[in-house]
């Protein structure tokens, strides 16, 4: 099993999606879904039953990008921030333990947590991560994206990379999640989008990846296949446990390190 808790992982995907249709404006639809996962909580695998438990409800709201207009106003909200982290940057010239550091503060946005209270994304950038370990990063790595918004902010961590002679490529699911980028909103960057809606880092074999977002995180505990370093808040009790951190606290931490801490400990 790849639920990282049996119970509040399985209450979480029913309150994300029954919350995904009363957002949407489809409340009479949540006894659809409600069916629907009945069947998908006893999917071993929580990142294929939350991928697909998001296109159930795309189809039930009747769009393909039930969140696109959302994500659009993120977006603006992320470039005034990111203009912001900019001149941060700039002035530590391009520090990249700094860049790391805003790019995990910046998972703030989400729309499914159970529990969860974002703050503002320009307050949010500048905490200070509860775990940091130092990763070395080869000269080339993926660039895994998560949320509309705080992806204005990875855009602007991949100049500090680029500065300090790493190559990123920015790595997208090709269809609607939630409210995570895709290849059309990115314009002339170096994109791969991999298939579906499930998450990127199920189709990575090769090189290193840096993993934004608890979504991206679980799925490679899931399938992770080579290095990886992580970047991500802990949103809900089952991660902010298992890290022995405050809940919503940003971390830094590989992928190795993060999944001996998690899977002893997952239920």
């Amino acid at each position: 099993m790849t639920w990282l808790n049996r119970f509040d992982c399985k209450l979480c995907i029913i309150f994300s999606r029954t919350g995904d249709l009363n957002r949407l404006n489809k409340p009479e639809k949540i006894s659809d879904i409600l069916r629907e996962l009945s069947i998908l909580v006893e999917e071993s695998s929580r990142s294929v039953a939350f991928s697909r438990s998001f296109s159930i409800v795309a189809k039930l709201v009747g769009s393909t990008d039930p969140y696109r207009e959302y994500k659009k106003k993120l977006t603006e909200i992320g470039k005034k921030v990111a203009e912001t982290v900019k001149r941060r940057l700039e002035n530590s010239s391009w520090d990249l333990g700094s860049a790391l550091r805003i790019a995990a503060a910046a998972n703030i946005v989400d729309t499914s947590v159970l529990g969860y209270r974002p703050k503002k994304l320009e307050e949010a950038v500048w905490d200070l991560p509860a775990i940091e370990e130092h990763v070395d990063l080869p000269s080339n790595v993926y660039y895994v994206l998560d949320n509309a918004g705080e992806a204005q902010i990875d855009l602007v961590v991949a100049e500090s990379l680029e500065r300090n002679g790493i190559k990123p490529t920015f790595v997208v699911r090709s269809e609607p999640y939630e409210i995570d980028v895709l290849e059309e909103d990115l314009s002339s960057y170096r994109v791969v989008s991999t298939p579906g809606n499930v998450s990127p880092v199920r189709w990575i074999s090769d090189g290193f990846i840096i993993a934004k977002g608890i979504a991206n995180f679980e799925a490679y505990i899931e399938w992770g296949r080579v290095p990886s370093l992580h970047l991500f808040r802990a949103k809900c009790d089952v991660l902010a446990r298992a890290f022995s951190t405050p809940r919503n606290a940003p971390i830094v931490i590989s992928g190795e390190k993060a999944k001996r801490i998690v899977m002893s400990q997952s239920t």
